[in-house]
Protein backbone atom coordinates (compact mmCIF):
# COMPACT_ATOMS: atom_id res chain seq x y z
CA UNK A 1 0.00 0.00 0.00
CA UNK A 2 1.23 3.31 -1.03
CA UNK A 3 2.45 5.57 2.35
CA UNK A 4 -0.22 8.28 3.35
CA UNK A 5 0.43 11.33 2.10
CA UNK A 6 -1.55 14.89 2.49
CA UNK A 7 -0.62 17.91 0.81
CA UNK A 8 -2.22 21.45 2.29
CA UNK A 9 -1.97 23.39 -1.26
CA UNK A 10 -3.27 20.24 -3.69
CA UNK A 11 -5.75 21.79 -5.94
CA UNK A 12 -7.70 18.12 -5.83
CA UNK A 13 -7.74 18.84 -1.72
CA UNK A 14 -8.88 22.20 -2.36
CA UNK A 15 -11.70 21.24 -4.69
CA UNK A 16 -12.87 17.58 -2.72
CA UNK A 17 -11.13 17.68 0.99
CA UNK A 18 -13.63 15.40 2.32
CA UNK A 19 -11.90 12.18 0.97
CA UNK A 20 -8.46 12.55 2.21
CA UNK A 21 -9.95 13.72 5.26
CA UNK A 22 -11.36 10.33 5.17
CA UNK A 23 -7.86 8.51 4.18
CA UNK A 24 -6.45 10.64 7.15
CA UNK A 25 -8.75 9.38 9.71
CA UNK A 26 -8.29 5.78 8.72
CA UNK A 27 -4.66 5.41 8.05
CA UNK A 28 -2.88 8.60 9.73
CA UNK A 29 -4.92 10.32 12.13
CA UNK A 30 -2.07 12.23 13.81
CA UNK A 31 -0.04 13.30 10.11
CA UNK A 32 3.38 15.39 9.89
CA UNK A 33 3.48 17.61 6.97
CA UNK A 34 7.34 18.34 6.32
CA UNK A 35 6.48 21.32 4.49
CA UNK A 36 4.85 23.03 5.63
CA UNK A 37 6.34 21.85 8.88
CA UNK A 38 3.17 21.12 10.56
CA UNK A 39 1.09 18.21 12.54
CA UNK A 40 -2.58 17.37 11.22
CA UNK A 41 -4.90 15.83 13.87
CA UNK A 42 -8.60 14.76 11.73
CA UNK A 43 -10.42 12.60 14.02
CA UNK A 44 -13.21 13.86 15.79
CA UNK A 45 -12.31 12.88 19.95
CA UNK A 46 -8.58 14.04 18.98
CA UNK A 47 -9.63 17.51 17.42
CA UNK A 48 -11.68 18.45 20.19
CA UNK A 49 -9.06 17.65 22.75
CA UNK A 50 -7.15 19.98 20.73
CA UNK A 51 -9.30 22.96 20.60
CA UNK A 52 -10.55 22.82 24.26
CA UNK A 53 -7.44 22.20 26.00
CA UNK A 54 -5.54 25.86 25.71
CA UNK A 55 -3.09 24.77 28.21
CA UNK A 56 -1.62 21.92 25.79
CA UNK A 57 -2.38 23.34 22.63
CA UNK A 58 -1.68 27.22 22.66
CA UNK A 59 -3.61 29.72 20.64
CA UNK A 60 -0.34 32.04 20.98
CA UNK A 61 0.86 32.32 17.42
CA UNK A 62 2.93 35.17 18.10
CA UNK A 63 3.97 37.76 15.84
CA UNK A 64 4.39 38.06 12.49
CA UNK A 65 7.47 36.03 12.67
CA UNK A 66 5.10 33.28 12.97
CA UNK A 67 3.95 33.65 9.58
CA UNK A 68 7.50 34.03 8.19
CA UNK A 69 6.33 30.57 6.66
CA UNK A 70 2.87 30.92 5.81
CA UNK A 71 1.68 27.66 6.32
CA UNK A 72 -1.80 28.56 4.21
CA UNK A 73 -0.64 30.62 1.70
CA UNK A 74 3.12 29.36 0.69
CA UNK A 75 3.93 32.08 -2.15
CA UNK A 76 3.70 34.45 1.03
CA UNK A 77 7.54 34.46 2.33
CA UNK A 78 7.86 37.05 4.36
CA UNK A 79 11.39 37.84 4.43
CA UNK A 80 12.98 37.06 8.66
CA UNK A 81 14.19 40.93 8.82
CA UNK A 82 10.13 42.47 7.78
CA UNK A 83 8.73 39.78 10.05
CA UNK A 84 10.88 40.84 13.07
CA UNK A 85 10.11 44.47 12.13
CA UNK A 86 6.39 43.93 11.85
CA UNK A 87 6.62 41.94 15.42
CA UNK A 88 8.45 44.89 16.98
CA UNK A 89 5.86 46.89 15.75
CA UNK A 90 2.69 45.28 16.21
CA UNK A 91 3.38 43.11 18.96
CA UNK A 92 -0.57 42.96 19.88
CA UNK A 93 -2.12 39.85 20.60
CA UNK A 94 -5.54 39.06 19.57
CA UNK A 95 -8.56 36.98 21.10
CA UNK A 96 -7.12 34.26 18.07
CA UNK A 97 -3.70 34.81 19.26
CA UNK A 98 -3.77 34.77 22.80
CA UNK A 99 -4.27 32.31 25.82
CA UNK A 100 -5.50 32.99 29.32
CA UNK A 101 -4.79 35.25 31.50
CA UNK A 102 -4.54 37.60 28.62
CA UNK A 103 -7.20 36.52 26.46
CA UNK A 104 -9.86 35.84 29.56
CA UNK A 105 -8.93 40.08 29.93
CA UNK A 106 -9.84 40.83 25.97
CA UNK A 107 -12.79 38.16 25.55
CA UNK A 108 -14.03 40.08 29.09
CA UNK A 109 -14.10 43.82 27.34
CA UNK A 110 -15.47 42.99 24.37
CA UNK A 111 -17.62 40.16 24.77
CA UNK A 112 -19.96 43.08 26.20
CA UNK A 113 -20.37 44.17 22.46
CA UNK A 114 -21.89 40.60 21.72
CA UNK A 115 -24.61 40.21 24.38
CA UNK A 116 -27.62 38.01 23.32
CA UNK A 117 -29.81 41.16 24.16
CA UNK A 118 -27.32 43.47 21.51
CA UNK A 119 -27.95 40.67 18.45
CA UNK A 120 -31.26 39.95 19.24
CA UNK A 121 -31.77 44.00 18.97
CA UNK A 122 -29.92 43.47 15.31
CA UNK A 123 -32.25 40.95 14.35
CA UNK A 124 -34.94 42.94 12.38
CA UNK A 125 -32.58 45.08 10.49
CA UNK A 126 -30.72 42.10 9.60
CA UNK A 127 -34.00 40.36 7.90
CA UNK A 128 -34.70 43.89 6.46
CA UNK A 129 -31.31 43.91 4.73
CA UNK A 130 -31.63 40.54 3.69
CA UNK A 131 -34.93 41.09 2.78
CA UNK A 132 -34.07 44.22 0.41
CA UNK A 133 -31.18 42.46 -1.39
CA UNK A 134 -32.75 38.65 -2.66
CA UNK A 135 -35.54 41.65 -3.97
CA UNK A 136 -32.87 43.15 -5.78
CA UNK A 137 -31.47 39.64 -7.23
CA UNK A 138 -35.38 39.43 -8.54
CA UNK A 139 -35.77 42.78 -9.68
CA UNK A 140 -32.30 42.22 -12.03
CA UNK A 141 -32.89 38.83 -13.28
CA UNK A 142 -34.11 38.65 -16.90
CA UNK A 143 -33.67 34.54 -17.26
CA UNK A 144 -29.97 34.96 -17.12
CA UNK A 145 -27.18 34.13 -14.23
CA UNK A 146 -26.72 36.15 -11.29
CA UNK A 147 -24.10 35.32 -8.72
CA UNK A 148 -25.77 34.58 -5.49
CA UNK A 149 -22.33 35.31 -3.33
CA UNK A 150 -21.69 38.85 -5.37
CA UNK A 151 -25.48 39.90 -4.73
CA UNK A 152 -26.38 38.22 -1.59
CA UNK A 153 -23.75 36.46 0.55
CA UNK A 154 -21.29 38.87 0.43
CA UNK A 155 -23.16 42.21 1.01
CA UNK A 156 -25.20 40.80 3.74
CA UNK A 157 -22.15 40.32 6.27
CA UNK A 158 -20.49 43.48 4.85
CA UNK A 159 -23.58 45.67 5.71
CA UNK A 160 -24.23 44.80 8.94
CA UNK A 161 -20.83 44.42 10.49
CA UNK A 162 -20.58 47.96 8.77
CA UNK A 163 -23.69 49.67 9.95
CA UNK A 164 -23.02 47.73 13.82
CA UNK A 165 -19.53 49.71 13.59
CA UNK A 166 -21.69 53.07 12.77
CA UNK A 167 -19.80 52.83 9.57
CA UNK A 168 -21.16 55.25 6.52
CA UNK A 169 -22.13 53.75 3.11
CA UNK A 170 -19.83 54.80 1.52
CA UNK A 171 -17.29 53.08 2.75
CA UNK A 172 -18.71 49.46 2.33
CA UNK A 173 -17.01 48.97 -0.73
CA UNK A 174 -13.75 49.55 1.03
CA UNK A 175 -14.43 47.09 3.57
CA UNK A 176 -15.39 44.87 1.57
CA UNK A 177 -12.25 45.28 -0.17
CA UNK A 178 -9.67 45.55 2.69
CA UNK A 179 -11.12 42.24 3.84
CA UNK A 180 -10.66 40.21 1.07
CA UNK A 181 -7.57 41.52 0.34
CA UNK A 182 -6.05 40.49 3.93
CA UNK A 183 -7.89 37.03 3.95
CA UNK A 184 -6.32 36.51 0.52
CA UNK A 185 -3.25 37.28 1.61
CA UNK A 186 -3.04 35.36 4.72
CA UNK A 187 -5.15 32.03 3.70
CA UNK A 188 -4.98 31.89 0.05
CA UNK A 189 -2.54 32.43 -2.79
CA UNK A 190 -3.26 35.81 -2.88
CA UNK A 191 -1.34 38.90 -3.70
CA UNK A 192 1.11 39.89 -1.01
CA UNK A 193 1.18 43.64 -1.97
CA UNK A 194 -2.23 43.57 -1.73
CA UNK A 195 -2.05 42.24 1.57
CA UNK A 196 0.19 44.54 3.15
CA UNK A 197 -1.26 47.83 1.00
CA UNK A 198 -4.82 46.95 3.07
CA UNK A 199 -3.77 46.07 6.11
CA UNK A 200 -1.94 49.41 6.23
CA UNK A 201 -5.65 51.27 5.14
CA UNK A 202 -7.75 49.57 7.35
CA UNK A 203 -5.61 50.11 10.83
CA UNK A 204 -5.28 53.57 10.00
CA UNK A 205 -9.40 53.91 9.33
CA UNK A 206 -10.08 52.10 11.96
CA UNK A 207 -7.51 54.22 14.17
CA UNK A 208 -9.07 57.31 12.82
CA UNK A 209 -12.27 55.62 14.12
CA UNK A 210 -11.44 54.95 17.29
CA UNK A 211 -10.26 58.63 18.24
CA UNK A 212 -13.37 60.09 16.77
CA UNK A 213 -15.72 57.95 18.67
CA UNK A 214 -13.17 59.05 21.84
CA UNK A 215 -14.37 62.68 21.03
CA UNK A 216 -17.72 62.10 20.27
CA UNK A 217 -19.23 58.62 21.27
CA UNK A 218 -22.28 56.88 19.23
CA UNK A 219 -24.33 54.50 20.04
CA UNK A 220 -22.61 52.03 17.74
CA UNK A 221 -20.32 49.13 18.05
CA UNK A 222 -16.87 50.84 17.96
CA UNK A 223 -17.85 53.05 20.81
CA UNK A 224 -19.30 50.34 22.85
CA UNK A 225 -15.73 48.95 22.46
CA UNK A 226 -14.26 52.41 23.15
CA UNK A 227 -16.27 53.15 26.41
CA UNK A 228 -15.12 50.07 28.12
CA UNK A 229 -16.56 49.50 31.66
CA UNK A 230 -16.17 49.79 35.83
CA UNK A 231 -15.02 46.52 35.76
CA UNK A 232 -12.35 46.53 33.20
CA UNK A 233 -9.64 48.71 32.46
CA UNK A 234 -10.01 50.01 28.27
CA UNK A 235 -8.95 48.49 25.38
CA UNK A 236 -5.59 50.27 23.98
CA UNK A 237 -5.59 51.84 20.45
CA UNK A 238 -3.53 48.82 19.16
CA UNK A 239 -6.24 46.73 20.76
CA UNK A 240 -8.90 48.46 19.32
CA UNK A 241 -7.80 48.78 15.87
CA UNK A 242 -6.73 44.72 15.72
CA UNK A 243 -9.79 43.88 17.00
CA UNK A 244 -12.20 45.82 14.80
CA UNK A 245 -10.69 44.16 12.12
CA UNK A 246 -10.86 40.65 13.39
CA UNK A 247 -14.53 41.26 13.45
CA UNK A 248 -14.53 42.97 9.89
CA UNK A 249 -12.61 40.08 8.27
CA UNK A 250 -13.49 37.60 10.23
CA UNK A 251 -17.55 38.63 10.13
CA UNK A 252 -17.28 38.88 6.71
CA UNK A 253 -15.39 35.88 5.04
CA UNK A 254 -17.45 33.45 7.83
CA UNK A 255 -20.73 34.34 6.87
CA UNK A 256 -20.11 35.07 3.19
CA UNK A 257 -19.07 31.24 3.29
CA UNK A 258 -21.62 29.41 5.11
CA UNK A 259 -24.24 31.17 3.25
CA UNK A 260 -22.69 29.85 -0.21
CA UNK A 261 -22.00 26.67 1.14
CA UNK A 262 -25.32 25.91 2.22
CA UNK A 263 -27.23 27.12 -0.55
CA UNK A 264 -24.84 24.86 -2.79
CA UNK A 265 -25.78 21.92 -0.69
CA UNK A 266 -29.51 22.56 -0.77
CA UNK A 267 -29.29 23.61 -4.60
CA UNK A 268 -27.34 20.23 -5.27
CA UNK A 269 -29.96 18.22 -3.51
CA UNK A 270 -33.57 19.68 -4.76
CA UNK A 271 -35.78 17.73 -2.74
CA UNK A 272 -33.88 19.47 0.63
CA UNK A 273 -33.80 23.17 -1.10
CA UNK A 274 -38.05 22.16 -1.72
CA UNK A 275 -38.57 21.13 2.48
CA UNK A 276 -36.98 24.69 2.99
CA UNK A 277 -39.34 26.33 0.72
CA UNK A 278 -42.54 24.74 2.08
CA UNK A 279 -41.32 25.41 6.06
CA UNK A 280 -38.69 28.22 5.88
CA UNK A 281 -38.55 27.98 9.15
CA UNK A 282 -36.02 24.87 8.59
CA UNK A 283 -33.31 27.53 7.71
CA UNK A 284 -32.14 27.43 10.99
CA UNK A 285 -31.56 23.51 10.69
CA UNK A 286 -29.90 23.59 7.09
CA UNK A 287 -27.39 26.14 8.87
CA UNK A 288 -26.31 23.97 11.90
CA UNK A 289 -26.11 21.09 9.42
CA UNK A 290 -24.18 23.10 6.83
CA UNK A 291 -21.86 23.96 9.74
CA UNK A 292 -21.68 20.42 10.39
CA UNK A 293 -21.07 19.32 6.77
CA UNK A 294 -19.63 21.77 4.67
CA UNK A 295 -18.50 24.60 7.09
CA UNK A 296 -16.38 27.82 6.04
CA UNK A 297 -13.19 26.82 8.47
CA UNK A 298 -11.34 23.95 8.18
CA UNK A 299 -8.85 24.10 10.56
CA UNK A 300 -7.74 26.41 13.03
CA UNK A 301 -3.80 26.37 13.96
CA UNK A 302 -2.00 25.90 17.36
CA UNK A 303 1.25 25.30 19.55
CA UNK A 304 2.08 22.61 21.20
CA UNK A 305 3.51 23.72 24.65
CA UNK A 306 4.54 19.65 25.66
CA UNK A 307 5.42 16.90 24.30
CA UNK A 308 1.64 15.61 24.00
CA UNK A 309 1.32 11.59 22.54
CA UNK A 310 -1.79 10.56 20.46
CA UNK A 311 -2.34 7.44 18.78
CA UNK A 312 0.96 6.23 19.16
CA UNK A 313 2.54 9.53 17.83
CA UNK A 314 4.03 12.06 19.82
CA UNK A 315 4.06 15.41 18.94
CA UNK A 316 6.96 17.33 20.04
CA UNK A 317 6.56 20.59 21.97
CA UNK A 318 6.51 24.08 20.06
CA UNK A 319 5.00 22.46 16.98
CA UNK A 320 2.32 23.82 14.83
CA UNK A 321 -0.86 21.43 15.06
CA UNK A 322 -3.56 21.69 12.41
CA UNK A 323 -6.81 20.29 13.73
CA UNK A 324 -9.01 19.70 11.10
CA UNK A 325 -12.48 20.71 12.46
CA UNK A 326 -14.15 19.31 8.95
CA UNK A 327 -13.06 16.24 9.23
CA UNK A 328 -13.89 15.91 12.69
CA UNK A 329 -17.61 16.90 11.45
CA UNK A 330 -17.28 14.37 9.07
CA UNK A 331 -15.93 11.20 11.44
CA UNK A 332 -18.33 8.37 11.43
CA UNK A 333 -17.05 7.60 14.67
CA UNK A 334 -19.15 10.11 15.98
CA UNK A 335 -21.49 10.56 13.47
CA UNK A 336 -24.37 8.76 12.03
CA UNK A 337 -24.26 8.96 8.22
CA UNK A 338 -21.54 12.20 8.01
CA UNK A 339 -21.44 12.66 3.98
CA UNK A 340 -25.03 12.63 4.16
CA UNK A 341 -26.97 16.21 4.18
CA UNK A 342 -29.78 15.91 6.38
CA UNK A 343 -32.30 18.65 8.30
CA UNK A 344 -33.41 15.96 11.00
CA UNK A 345 -29.72 15.39 12.29
CA UNK A 346 -28.83 16.37 15.81
CA UNK A 347 -25.79 18.88 15.16
CA UNK A 348 -25.25 20.42 18.27
CA UNK A 349 -22.08 19.17 19.09
CA UNK A 350 -20.32 20.30 16.29
CA UNK A 351 -16.92 22.18 15.96
CA UNK A 352 -17.42 24.70 13.68
CA UNK A 353 -17.40 27.69 16.02
CA UNK A 354 -14.31 25.91 18.00
CA UNK A 355 -15.15 25.08 21.39
CA UNK A 356 -13.72 25.96 25.02
CA UNK A 357 -12.66 29.39 25.50
CA UNK A 358 -12.36 29.85 21.84
CA UNK A 359 -15.80 29.39 21.09
CA UNK A 360 -16.34 32.14 18.34
CA UNK A 361 -17.88 34.93 20.26
CA UNK A 362 -19.81 35.83 16.85
CA UNK A 363 -21.42 32.84 16.47
CA UNK A 364 -24.69 34.25 17.26
CA UNK A 365 -24.71 36.64 14.41
CA UNK A 366 -23.29 34.57 11.44
CA UNK A 367 -26.44 32.22 12.46
CA UNK A 368 -29.14 35.23 12.25
CA UNK A 369 -27.20 36.54 9.14
CA UNK A 370 -27.34 33.00 7.22
CA UNK A 371 -31.03 31.86 8.09
CA UNK A 372 -32.14 35.54 7.20
CA UNK A 373 -30.74 34.95 3.63
CA UNK A 374 -31.60 31.55 3.23
CA UNK A 375 -35.34 32.24 4.51
CA UNK A 376 -35.69 35.44 2.11
CA UNK A 377 -34.44 33.30 -0.71
CA UNK A 378 -36.91 30.27 0.07
CA UNK A 379 -40.08 32.65 0.38
CA UNK A 380 -38.87 35.37 -2.67
CA UNK A 381 -37.00 32.92 -4.89
CA UNK A 382 -38.68 29.14 -4.80
CA UNK A 383 -37.61 28.62 -7.55
CA UNK A 384 -33.95 29.55 -7.61
CA UNK A 385 -32.05 26.40 -9.17
CA UNK A 386 -27.89 25.87 -9.97
CA UNK A 387 -26.93 27.35 -13.53
CA UNK A 388 -23.17 26.64 -14.07
CA UNK A 389 -20.07 25.96 -12.14
CA UNK A 390 -19.34 26.98 -8.44
CA UNK A 391 -15.47 29.04 -8.16
CA UNK A 392 -14.46 27.60 -5.22
CA UNK A 393 -11.69 29.89 -2.84
CA UNK A 394 -8.40 28.68 -3.65
CA UNK A 395 -7.52 27.75 0.44
CA UNK A 396 -7.04 25.22 2.34
CA UNK A 397 -8.81 26.30 5.36
CA UNK A 398 -11.26 28.31 3.94
CA UNK A 399 -14.30 26.47 2.48
CA UNK A 400 -16.50 28.93 0.42
CA UNK A 401 -16.88 30.27 -3.25
CA UNK A 402 -15.77 33.36 -5.31
CA UNK A 403 -19.32 32.89 -7.31
CA UNK A 404 -22.14 30.73 -7.25
CA UNK A 405 -24.35 31.02 -10.55
CA UNK A 406 -27.69 30.51 -10.05
CA UNK A 407 -31.36 31.51 -11.97
CA UNK A 408 -34.58 32.42 -10.84
CA UNK A 409 -37.32 30.14 -12.45
CA UNK A 410 -39.88 31.85 -14.58
CA UNK A 411 -42.69 31.16 -12.14
CA UNK A 412 -40.89 33.54 -9.18
CA UNK A 413 -42.91 35.66 -7.81
CA UNK A 414 -42.18 39.72 -8.43
CA UNK A 415 -40.48 40.96 -5.64
CA UNK A 416 -42.56 44.00 -4.82
CA UNK A 417 -45.66 41.51 -4.76
CA UNK A 418 -44.39 39.54 -1.94
CA UNK A 419 -44.80 39.88 1.88
CA UNK A 420 -42.13 40.38 4.52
Amino acid sequence: MMPTTFDLNDPALIADPYPHYARLRDEAPVYHCTDPDLWVLSRHDDVAVAIRDASRFSSDLGNASRFADNPFNPTMKIPSLLARLLGSVAPVRTLLTSDAPLHTELRRKVGRAFTPRRITAWEPRIWEIADSLVDEMAAKSDGSPIDLVTDLASPLPTIVIAEMMGIPAERHNDFKRWSDNLVNGLLTDGSKAKLLSSAVEISWFFARAVRTRRRNPGDDLVSLLVAGDRDTEALSLPELVNFCILLLVAGNETTTNLISNAMLAMLDRPEVWQQIVTEPALAAAAVEETLRFDGPGQGLLRITTTDITIADTTIPAGARVLPLIASANRDPRHWDDPDEFRLDRKTGDHLAFGSGIHFCLGNALARIESRAAIEALARRLPTLTRAGTPVRIASPVLRGHRSLPVVIGRDAPAAATIGG
